[in-house]
């Protein structure tokens, strides 16, 4: 990939970052308890620029989409208002959505979950890559190196919900895997999507 298809698939992705917290939060508004909702509660904290370095506080230079927007401008993008969210990312954005609000509670946290866990791999390759080719210098490099360590955890946050359903329902366990195969379609979806978009853009 390009520097320039690079930098194409990632403004979009922006509007992805900038979404992601909206159908988690809705996905703990259908949690009948607070044993259930802490580690939604958690994760949506981080993704509002909480720090366990300083606890109870929100950072809003931390956030997620902020940190995104960081990341962009050390690529040379500015954000100005003119770009606008395409046909790939609002279908990942309403299909998570959709997902979260409607599907069994089960079959949405298996496909936040794997999306965490799939992006925590992504994260620590694109960070790499980027040092690598020179694109960011590692000092500067802010978001993705981030993203490498949390989400491993943000994503057994999400299944640790559904473990007890794992072990002792057929029923149950057939939803977090419908969710798994959910979340990596409509994942793996988006990144073809964008690819396909800058490549047409080119």
């Amino acid at each position: 990939m390009s520097r320039a298809h690079f930098i194409q698939t990632q403004t979009q992705f922006f509007f992805a970052v900038r979404y992601f917290s909206r159908p988690m939060a809705a996905l703990m508004a259908r949690m009948p308890s607070s044993a259930l909702r802490q580690g939604l509660i958690h994760n949506l904290a981080e993704e509002h620029g909480a720090d366990d370095a300083k606890p109870g506080l929100l950072d809003p230079t931390l956030a997620h989409d902020q940190t995104f927007t960081r990341f962009l401008a050390s690529l040379g993008v500015t954000l100005d208002g003119t770009l606008h969210e395409g046909p790939a990312v609002r279908a990942f954005n309403n299909a998570l959505m959709g997902v979260c609000l409607m599907e069994p509670v089960a079959l949405a946290f298996g496909c936040l979950g794997v999306i965490e866990h799939t992006f925590a791999g992504i994260s620590a390759r694109i960070a790499s890559v980027v040092v690598q080719r020179g694109w960011i210098p590692e000092g500067e490099l802010v978001h993705y190196n981030l993203h490498a360590e949390i989400d491993e955890r943000h994503a057994a946050d999400f299944f640790k919900v559904v473990a007890k359903d794992w072990q002792t329902s057929d029923a149950a366990r057939a939803e977090i895997m419908d969710g798994v195969h959910t979340g990596l379609h409509v994942f793996g979806r988006l990144y073809q999507d964008l690819w396909d978009d800058a490549s047409r853009r080119s």
